[in-house]
Formats: C-alpha cells, structure tokens, sequence
C-alpha cells in the first residue's frame, strides 16, 4: 500500500476523532510537521507509531491497511452517518443526471470559495505558514 493511502487514512481517522495535527502530535510526542509528513505519505511510517494512532484514534490497526473496496465502504457509511449529508444525497438522487453535475459543479465551487476565503484571512492575518 502506498504511503500516500495510508496517510489520508490516518488523516480521516484523526478528523474523526476531532483532533487537528498539532493535538494528535502531542499526543503521539512527535512535531506537527512529523505528522503532517505522514498524512501526506511524504515519509514513511513506522509499524509503532502506526499502532500508537490506531489505539489514539481508537481504531483497528486494519483500518490503515484495508483494500480500496473495503474504504469505499467505509467512505460509505461515514457519508450515511451524517443525517444533514444523508438528506442532501437523498435529495441529490432524485435528480436528473444533468442537474447532479450541476450541484456537484456547485459544491466544488463553494467549496474552492470557502478555501480560498481562508487562505486569504490567514495571510492577512500571518498564518498562512500555517495552512
């Protein structure tokens, strides 16, 4: 599996557990910058500090290793956790194919907004070396 699979697993899981970087960090008794390398699969991580997360986060050390069917899945039923989510995509299926890109389209652009609004108060702000 690759590192970069790994980490956006242990990403999820953190944001899960309602952790930003620097809490789990200090947790696990490495730098924010170290666990960012690791979220972003940029180094490697080693078999402890994978079993640290895991107990953390208080998920299976599996769930950092599973196939990509058993993500979706996974992926899957956090999406259906969600009762707001869930009643969006309830709504979304009952659209026409046209009209679901549409909405998709639109939340891709709210979302690069929502980002960008961020970004742009960070640096007015000095945390842009943050983001």
């Amino acid at each position: 599996m690759a590192y970069r699979e790994m980490g956006r697993r242990i990403q999820l899981a953190r944001e899960q557990a309602g952790l930003s970087q620097a809490e789990l960090a200090a947790k696990l008794g490495c730098t924010q910058s170290a666990l960012s390398n690791y979220e972003l699969g940029k180094r490697r991580i080693h078999l402890g500090m994978l079993e640290q997360i895991a107990q953390l986060l208080k998920k299976p050390l599996c769930s950092f290793f599973e196939t990509s069917t058993d993500s979706y899945l996974q992926d899957q039923a956090l999406l259906l956790e969600d009762p707001r989510l869930r009643e969006i995509l309830l709504h979304a299926a009952e659209l026409p194919a046209e009209d679901k890109e549409r909405v998709l389209e639109f939340i891709k652009w709210r979302k690069s907004m929502i980002l960008s609004e961020m970004i742009t108060a960070a640096d007015v702000w000095g945390f842009s070396r943050f983001l």
